[in-house]
């Protein structure tokens, strides 16, 4: 199926598949403690104040748990600030599991598209919570902060779709949303121009597929681009035999 929801107490997700895209809606639970306030840990306004501990975060030595955790002042690692969510993928066909956490950063953001699937696959996400770890360091200060993902992981399953198994396809080349990885994957062939726009000049830079001198590199590029689009087109056209079609 395409769409998927789960949750449990602390979280719910909704993910929702297309072609080459799975996109995940994360959302946290209001939770009560013992004297009638909610938890630090599951407000909005605690997720905010703490987006700023993320920067520089090294995902080396992150725990697989909370269980290695110390409690802190009798209360469990799971009342710590949350900072950010622990996204895995598994694809199904394979038994391939895929962190989506850049160097072990938390993912900050409660809509996130996965933009990496291939069609007719189905893929695993198992989402959980992520807190900044205790110093064991006296030095804590100089170091990079450590992340830990808490709490039972949520798990939804999707199966992205296949437009060439049925009588009409519906193929997207890649744009905006993929300019960034397309960035990174062929950013050695970025060129810089000048260009004078309203009369206001300034530098400006592409990666122009059709220019990169290695022919392995320009395929691979126009590829990715066209995310199956090309290939599809010029499949259909071919049907065409003769005249009468």
């Amino acid at each position: 199926k395409m769409r998927s929801r789960s949750e449990n107490n602390e979280l719910s997700v909704h993910a929702i598949a297309g072609t080459r895209v799975v996109i995940l809606g994360l959302n946290l639970k209001q939770k009560d403690d013992e004297s009638g306030d909610s938890s630090p840990s599951t407000t909005l306004s605690a997720m905010l104040s703490g987006l700023t501990v993320a920067e520089g975060a090294n995902g080396a030595d992150i725990a697989a748990s909370e269980s290695s955790l110390p409690e802190k002042n009798g209360q469990s690692p799971s009342h710590d600030i949350l900072v950010g969510f622990a996204i895995d993928r598994r694809d199904m066909s394979s038994g391939k599991s895929t962190s989506l956490n850049f160097d072990g950063r938390p993912i900050q953001k409660f809509h996130y598209g996965d933009y990496t699937v291939e069609p007719g696959h189905q893929y695993e996400y198992s989402v959980r919570r992520m807190i900044k770890a205790p110093s064991r360091s006296r030095y804590s200060f100089f170091s990079r902060s450590k992340y830990v993902a808490v709490g039972s992981p949520l798990v939804v399953t999707v199966t992205t779709e296949d437009p060439s198994t049925a009588k009409h396809g519906v193929y997207f080349n890649r744009g905006a949303a993929g300019s960034q990885a397309y960035a990174e994957k062929f950013g050695e062939f970025r060129k810089w121009h000048r260009v004078n726009k309203y009369g206001t000049p300034h530098w400006t830079s592409t990666i122009n597929p059709l220019t990169i001198p290695d022919p392995e590199k320009k395929k691979e590029a126009c590829v990715w681009l066209s995310r199956g689009l090309e290939e599809a087109l010029l499949e259909f056209i071919s049907e065409a035999k003769d005249s009468s079609w």
